[in-house]
């Protein structure tokens, strides 16, 4: 019997995952047909694959084999009669561990809108100090406005979150659950505004690491969504 070569056969002997630019932002997976041996693979001509890509094949266990892209070959000769010859030959070298695309480098843009408005700007402008202040500045404006309260600080945390019965409900469970996560964000707001914003608000003299910033300001948009919740 005669068994034809690679570039004789129709594609689509089995379907693989290519993964370009694995583990960056510039990550792109798209699935193929490809004839699959040990050493090499066969696409069609057209196939956008490169050298460095990652092609996934499963195999009859269900498992993912990975190979590594070492080298693409492209074979294109023009004319009718050499339209079953054009493919592309991929040469497999050892593929890496998977790897896991890192995390996005956090931006204030994605935050909540209220921390947006009230210290977008002085981040933007290199004011950390004063953009984390003006950030929990905006929650105890906030909270003050839900109850109509006077009260400022942790008395108005206290006021608004404490107690059996809490004026503002912030807890997404019921029961003791939805009880100690009451509790537990009561603790934050009432933190934020002993830890954070009071004595933000007497030492905008010294000016924050924009990071150690960016990362309290992150928590001034959580207490806010948690608001969101009331």
């Amino acid at each position: 019997m005669t068994v034809e070569p690679p570039m004789f056969r129709t594609f689509g002997h089995e379907t693989v995952e290519v993964v370009h630019a694995e583990g960056t932002a510039d990550e792109r997976r798209f699935s193929v047909e490809a004839h699959v041996q040990p050493d090499s693979g066969f696409v069609a001509v057209d196939t956008p694959i490169y050298e460095g890509d990652i092609v996934e094949i499963k195999d009859p266990r269900g498992s993912i084999e990975r190979k590594l892209v070492s080298e693409v070959k492209i074979y294109d000769p023009k004319g009718v009669s050499f339209r079953k010859m054009r493919y592309t030959e991929l040469k497999w070298g050892k593929a890496p561990q998977a790897r896991i695309a890192p995390v996005r480098r956090l931006t204030i843009e994605n935050f909540h809108p209220r921390v947006i408005e009230s210290a977008g700007k002085l981040f933007a402008d290199g004011h950390f100090s004063r953009a984390v202040t003006e950030a929990f500045v905006s929650i105890e404006v906030r909270v003050r406005g839900l109850l109509g309260s006077d009260n400022s600080g942790t008395k108005l945390m206290d006021e608004a979150f404490g107690g059996k019965n809490p004026k503002l409900s912030i807890a997404r469970h019921e029961g003791r659950s939805g009880e100690d996560e009451q509790a537990g964000f009561h603790a934050l707001f009432r933190g934020a505004m002993l830890g954070v914003r009071n004595p933000g608000s007497h030492e905008l003299a010294f000016e924050q690491d924009p990071q150690e910033a960016l990362e309290f300001i992150a928590l001034a948009s959580l207490l806010h969504r948690r608001l969101d919740c009331g």
